[in-house]
């Protein structure tokens, strides 16, 4: 882990993502397991240069951005791996896609009642399938916002890949708000305890587990939680070069090693987290599925919707993770009934206005640019 916080943030949510056999359970619905203190909001406009909501964590990673790995999309794109029967396969791919094919991550990685994952066609209504499979899982708790809108009249081939992923790794002892500590010189709200350990319940300080310390910049530790099944880890470290070089590094610190315990002596300052990061991929929607004469699926596809919500919260109760994947396949309508108009102004047009007893219009505007046009919310 890098030494500024902003890449914590990364490995906290990516070490969420890929906590083993956890059996966790919210507090009614998982809506309700988040708090709106605090919360940023960042989708594909919002999010500042050096924040990234990313799907391949073996890019290069920069030690001051803060980047964001989960597993939901790569769920969502092994699903379609089945449907089709063959790693998907693009014209004009990007370097991302031959990562997304290795399926490093699967649904092993994860116990069946913190997640659903699914892929099928419209025409088997994959809208249904996937609210009933979230039901039968979460029995009403769940908190879904990408479920895709039914299609009355799908081509053949027209599918959804989608994922859903709920964690709720609460302590079972709360710990203490501190007071705020600067990070890149700005004040943050933080929790553990900076004074007064030995005035703190004994059960709260067992709960921090020290792997590996070296240095006050140089440590890895796990907090523990009621899900026993999980691992909450945290790691101030020097960064690798990638994420997954990075979260490698430290899960090798963690393995075989014995952790010692806090002492009232200690201090712990762990900086609060609450976003939602709402992202569209666009460098894969518009691709074209390019499939072998071996797939089941032989119709011209593209990716029309490549959309990850990752909602994620740390504080003094605990670790929150609600996070929802899709990916839409349409055919690619080349020609089209002669009876059907599609008239979508969606490049440069004209508007002119006149009256009908005169040959010269009294307003024209050709709109080439959207500087005029109302932007949608």
């Amino acid at each position: 882990m890098p030494r500024r916080a902003p890449c914590l943030a990364a490995l906290l949510a990516a070490a969420a993502c890929i906590a083993l056999h956890a059996d966790s359970t919210a507090p009614g619905s998982h809506a309700a397991a988040f708090s709106d203190d605090g919360l940023i909001k960042l989708d594909n406009l919002s999010a500042p240069p050096d924040t990234h909501l990313i799907l391949d964590p073996t890019g290069p990673l920069a030690p001051t951005d803060t980047v964001i790995w989960c597993a939901t999309f790569q769920l969502a794109w092994n699903e379609a791996i089945q449907l089709v029967g063959e790693k998907l396969r693009f014209l004009n791919e990007p370097a991302l896609i031959p990562y997304l094919n290795q399926e490093n991550f699967t649904r092993h990685d994860l116990s069946p009642a913190s997640y659903v994952a699914l892929a099928d066609f419209y025409r088997n209504n994959v809208t249904q399938k996937i609210s009933d499979a979230l039901q039968d899982t979460f029995h009403g708790a769940q908190w879904q916002e990408l479920i895709p809108t039914p299609n009355p009249h799908p081509y053949p081939s027209d599918f959804v890949a989608y994922a859903y992923l709920f964690k709720n790794l609460a302590f079972a002892w709360p710990f203490q708000d501190n007071d705020p500590i600067i990070f890149a010189g700005k004040p943050v709200k933080n929790f553990g305890y900076l004074r007064d350990a030995d005035k703190l319940p004994a059960d709260v300080l067992q709960q921090v587990a020290i792997y590996d310390y070296q240095s006050p910049d140089n440590f890895v530790l796990t907090l523990k939680t009621k899900a026993a099944g999980d691992q909450l880890i945290l790691a101030k470290i020097p960064p690798a070069a990638t994420l997954d070089a990075t979260i490698a590094g430290v899960l090798q610190r963690i393995a075989g090693h014995t952790p010692e315990p806090s002492r009232t002596s200690d201090q712990l300052a762990v900086p609060k987290l609450n976003f939602r990061f709402d992202k569209s991929f666009i460098k894969l929607q518009g691709l074209v599925l390019d499939p072998s004469p071996a797939a089941k699926i032989h119709s011209q596809l593209t990716i029309a919707r490549a959309q990850q919500i990752v909602r994620f919260q740390l504080n003094e109760k605990g670790a929150v993770l609600k996070s929802e994947a899709i990916m839409e396949m349409r055919t690619l309508a080349i020609a089209r009934p002669l009876d059907a108009h599609v008239m979508i102004f969606d490049k440069p047009f004209l508007i002119l206005m006149k009256q009908t007893d005169s040959p010269h219009p009294y307003f024209a505007i050709w709109v080439g640019n959207p500087s005029l046009l109302l932007p949608a919310k």
